[in-house]
């Protein structure tokens, strides 16, 4: 009998052995993408067409966004509003709306758009190798590929050929509100 139990000992370990390393299997279980849907600065080297740019992107919701420009000294303090309810740009103090798709606003609504599309695709929509997940789509009739960190969920780049448009994202990290805003209370909706 000890023989016996040797042999399904021996046989449950061989099993078990192949079962953690793979061998060409699937495991019943696959990991869990990351919630790609959240709020966060990033910060962003923007190449459309022949323009060079750096900005810190903040994205505060699904289709709120901000687009600080750094880079370069033509379109540093730009900050361009991408809203619900429309877009703006200001410089200094002065404030006004921007048209949808105007030379302001092209590039970050492939931006906004193409990562609202990432955080919504489904797991069976994104590829993954080496770490990096990859989603690729079509966007008003222009292919755009986003990548993003695996574990994180982190941006790492978006390429858009048909725009000439190729981002390259670094930094990235939760939004947190100011606290000096409220007088140092942040207001929730739960009240």
């Amino acid at each position: 009998m000890s023989f016996k139990l040797k042999k399904i000992g021996a046989a449950l370990a061989i099993f078990g052995t192949m079962s953690l390393c793979g061998c060409g299997a699937k495991l019943p279980f696959t990991q869990k993408t990351p919630d790609l849907n959240t709020t966060y600065t990033v910060n962003a080297e923007i190449t459309f067409d022949k323009l060079k740019a750096k900005a810190e992107l903040t994205r505060f919701g699904e289709s709120d966004w901000e687009f600080k420009f750094t880079e370069p000294k033509q379109l540093k303090g730009l900050a361009v509003q991408l809203k619900p309810d429309g877009y703006s740009a200001t410089l200094g103090g002065l404030t006004f709306s921007a048209e949808e798709n105007s030379v302001y606003t092209a590039a970050p609504q492939l931006i906004s758009n193409a990562v609202k599309l990432l955080a919504a695709a489904s797991s069976d929509k994104l590829s993954s190798s080496d770490g990096v997940l990859t989603f690729s789509a079509d966007l008003n009739g222009k292919r755009v590929t986003v990548t993003a960190d695996e574990r994180t969920g982190d941006l790492i780049s978006l390429k858009c050929p048909g725009a000439r448009l190729s981002v390259n994202f670094t930094e990235q990290k939760p939004f947190t509100p100011n606290l000096t805003e409220n007088g140092g209370v942040i207001v929730t909706d739960e009240g």
